[in-house]
């Protein structure tokens, strides 16, 4: 079907997923086969479940310094091109034949600083389901400003979410002090978002061991303000703090570093199964020279020259692939995708 990103539409799938108390995972992506790995991940679910049209949410950030994965796309690293190839991606995968065509789809731009990419939040309103409106890293009152002025400019159109408070990068300088609930009525009650972003002591690319997610404060703010929270940071909650985050009041959660992490120790454990049909003889007996390989690499050439079939990308693109695929599976099963059968 097409892009899901009709206000009211959007609105459905998110009172749905919170009646049902379902987590709807907000994937990120920054290459084509993150973003097809996602909707196949969403498409594997839903035959598992016997319902072929659940709702999934790729998304990306623009040129948030956090990582701005649009800026990294293309080669050339201009924002705006990776949108447009995004989208354009997302309305191929969704049209026509393709497999992924009865999937509800609800592109997403994450962290979206309105000073730095004001261009693409109105370039692109109409073209997302959601946009992260992020003016956290502001002082509270200008962060309510910045983020009131988005949403009323934007009402109707395009689903606003909203950051109370800062969610910080693992190993940076600052406070991480949990967002108070008054923060939490104050912020929504002034800029009227859709959904709001409390600070609950999680951290961005952090680990479970080095913070600690605060969930007694997330069930508060949620009692306040109801089942409209997005988390972020969640590579830093505890595998076994994960299922319970639809149930206190998180409808949204963002996943992106262990899509990366998996992903890529899956092409380098293809590499190095495969190392000897890359290299010539002479060029694997260098490598060992110079330390970057052990001994015995040269004794695992298979043939005189490097395999086309090996070198090309086509192999390390499925690694990768297969590898976010099922980590995005594992989500949608944490996060309760079983009770769409119903």
């Amino acid at each position: 079907m097409p892009l899901v990103t009709d206000y009211r539409q959007v609105k459905e799938v998110y009172q749905e997923a919170a009646e049902l108390g379902v987590g709807l995972p907000v994937f990120c992506a920054e290459d084509r086969e993150t973003l097809e790995a996602i909707l196949a991940a969403a498409k594997e679910m839903g035959a598992r479940i016997g319902k072929d049209d659940v709702p999934i949410i790729p998304a990306w950030t623009s040129r948030y310094p956090g990582r701005g994965q649009m800026t990294l796309l293309t080669a050339c690293g201009d924002p705006l091109l990776g949108t447009r190839l995004m989208m354009s991606d997302l309305a191929a995968m969704t049209s026509g034949t393709s497999p992924y065509r009865k999937l509800r789809v609800l592109p997403h731009l994450d962290h979206a600083f309105p000073w730095i990419d004001g261009d693409i939040m109105d370039a692109f309103t109409d073209d997302f389901a959601s946009i992260m409106c992020d003016a956290s890293e502001k002082p509270f009152d200008e962060n309510v400003r910045l983020t009131a002025a988005f949403a009323e400019r934007v009402r109707g159109r395009v689903v606003v979410e909203g950051a109370v408070d800062e969610i910080y990068e693992s190993g940076g300088v600052g406070k991480n002090e949990p967002t108070t609930v008054e923060q939490a009525r104050r912020f929504l009650s002034q800029t009227s978002v859709d959904i709001i972003v409390p600070n609950v002591g999680t951290e961005h690319r952090a680990t479970a061991d080095q913070v600690r997610y605060n969930a007694a404060r997330a069930r508060e703010i949620s009692a306040a303000v109801g089942k409209i929270m997005c988390m972020h940071g969640t590579s830093s909650v505890k595998p076994a703090d994960l299922p319970g985050l639809p149930d206190d009041g998180f409808v949204k959660i963002n996943v992106y570093t262990t899509l990366a992490v998996h992903g890529g120790q899956a092409v380098a454990r293809h590499v190095l199964a495969t190392i000897g049909d890359m290299f010539t003889e002479s060029q694997l007996r260098e490598l060992v020279a110079e330390r970057l390989l052990g001994e015995n690499a040269a004794s695992r050439k298979s043939s005189a020259q490097p395999k086309l079939s090996v070198v090309a990308n086509p192999l390390r693109r499925d690694a990768w692939f297969g590898a976010v695929r099922d980590r995005c599976v594992d989500f949608l099963t944490v996060f309760r995708y079983q009770r769409y059968a119903r």
